[in-house]
């Protein structure tokens, strides 16, 4: 008798229930591939997954690959074998012969699903801390030192000084025993550096002999602002790494134009009512063209997320506002007094709770992130650092600057499904630092 063989068919779709993400990340895990491969997967139509096994084995990748959410198929891949002349004329045509295995349906196999096999065991999930080994002390002679040598070298000093002050920072940074790294090159950042004061040389110079020069350089860089962003996303991943694997970023131009230009101009038409979809929007787009290595990251947050935490802010900016207004009629002096604390209560609220969404929001395949910031944790920290550093002339900026960045790692944990030794490391580009460096100029942050 001829043992039958079968070929596992994907079909091309998703089974109900399930999406694309929640698919790849399956594949990924369950069948160890890389995240290209799971892509090239799903986005294939109709493909061949196994070729020539026999039934049992068939049965068993075709389940496995359903409870990934693909709509799979078991096509008998050998011809049956051909009936006895003499039986033949007076069989049941649709009767197998005794001992014949009868065919396998061309369509889905729904007995697969009933099959005993057990689903592979879930990776262990383990929280992992976020630490920072830095101190105030250490990182005030980084920074002292990169303002006297910027001054002393007229600014050239400070493309080494954005190296260092990254480094210590992202050295200081460590998960499971492994520290984050800066790899950018100082010579490239003060060319990029060299080329911007260049060009605000030359606009200045053509708007005070040509007047209309100046508006002209201001829309200039508006339909320039995209390609800056992806730029600057792009050299900032390319040259962060862990473990010897780089992060990266593959946002489109296009994409960024939308969400960077399109989104907050409707924002500003709406008299703000669109700002909270805007900038989901925007953090949507960084995070999800966000890889490390060939691992791209997901976004689950919506818009209703954003606008729950724009709400929840307006009854106290409502009342601080009245405060205000009532500091004015009752005593004027007393205006600044509710203006602060209402300042670094907005101010706290949106970094703790934005900070807190992006994290908790944010996955890598199966890991994910716990982040756990307090509103008045951080109102203590933001209100003792301003006045710390105003009395200290700027001199207390070093550990201002410390004590905020630790508190945000103290309150961020990895929730990691299985290893993180996975992942693989993605292909190296070369991405220019001009547009990272117009980005600090302008003191735009584009990050999360």
């Amino acid at each position: 008798m001829t043992v039958p063989h079968f070929s596992v068919v994907y079909r091309g779709k998703i089974l109900p229930g399930f999406d694309t993400e929640t698919a790849k990340a399956k594949l990924i895990t369950t069948f160890a591939l890389s995240e290209e491969k799971a892509e090239k997967i799903l986005k294939s139509g109709r493909i061949v997954l196994k070729k020539d096994a026999d039934e049992a084995t068939a049965r068993k990748i075709g389940t496995a690959l359903k409870r990934a959410g693909l709509d799979i198929v078991l096509v008998r891949s050998d011809p049956a074998p051909p009936a006895p002349e003499s039986a033949a004329a007076h069989r049941d045509p649709h009767r197998p012969l005794p001992g014949e295995m009868p065919p396998a349906d061309p369509q889905p196999l729904e007995a697969a699903e009933k099959m005993p096999a057990a689903p592979p065991p879930a990776p262990p999930i383990r929280k992992i801390p976020f630490e920072f080994r830095g101190t105030g002390t250490a990182y005030f002679k980084i920074w002292i030192v990169n303002i006297i040598l910027s001054f002393l070298t007229l600014g050239i000093y400070s493309a080494w000084a954005k190296v260092r002050r990254k480094q210590y920072f992202y050295g200081s940074t460590r998960l499971q025993g492994a520290s984050f790294e800066y790899l950018a090159k100082p010579l490239k950042i003060l060319k990029g550096r060299a080329i911007i004061v260049t060009m605000l040389l030359i606009s200045s110079a053509l708007s005070q002999l040509i007047p209309i020069a100046g508006p002209v350089f201001s829309l200039v860089f508006l339909f320039a602002l995209p390609w800056i962003v992806v730029r600057s996303l792009s050299f900032n991943a390319r040259n962060s790494s862990f473990r010897n694997i780089r992060f990266g970023f593959s946002g489109s131009v296009k994409d960024a134009a939308m969400v960077f230009v399109l989104w907050p101009a409707l924002a500003f038409l709406t008299f703000g009512l669109l700002f909270p979809a805007a900038y989901y929007r925007q953090k949507k787009f960084i995070v999800e063209n966000s890889s490390y290595g060939t691992t791209r990251f997901a976004f689950t947050a919506t818009a209703k997320d954003y606008y729950g935490l724009y709400l929840k802010a307006l009854l106290p900016a409502i009342l601080g506002l009245a405060a205000i207004v009532g500091a004015a009629f009752l005593f004027f002096p007393l205006i600044p007094l509710p203006g602060l604390v209402l300042y670094f209560y907005l101010f706290a609220y949106f970094s703790a709770t934005t900070t807190n969404l992006i994290f908790n929001s944010s996955r890598l395949v199966g890991h994910r992130f716990s982040a756990n910031l307090k509103v008045w944790d951080l109102i203590v920290i933001v209100a003792t650092n301003s006045v710390a550093t105003a009395l200290t002339l700027g001199l207390f900026y070093p550990w201002a600057k410390v004590r905020a960045f630790r508190y945000t790692l103290e309150n961020l944990t990895l929730v990691a499904a299985g290893e993180l030794d996975s992942f693989i490391a993605g292909e190296e580009k070369q991405v220019s630092a001009f547009a990272d460096e117009v980005s600090d100029f302008f003191d735009m942050d584009f990050g999360l």
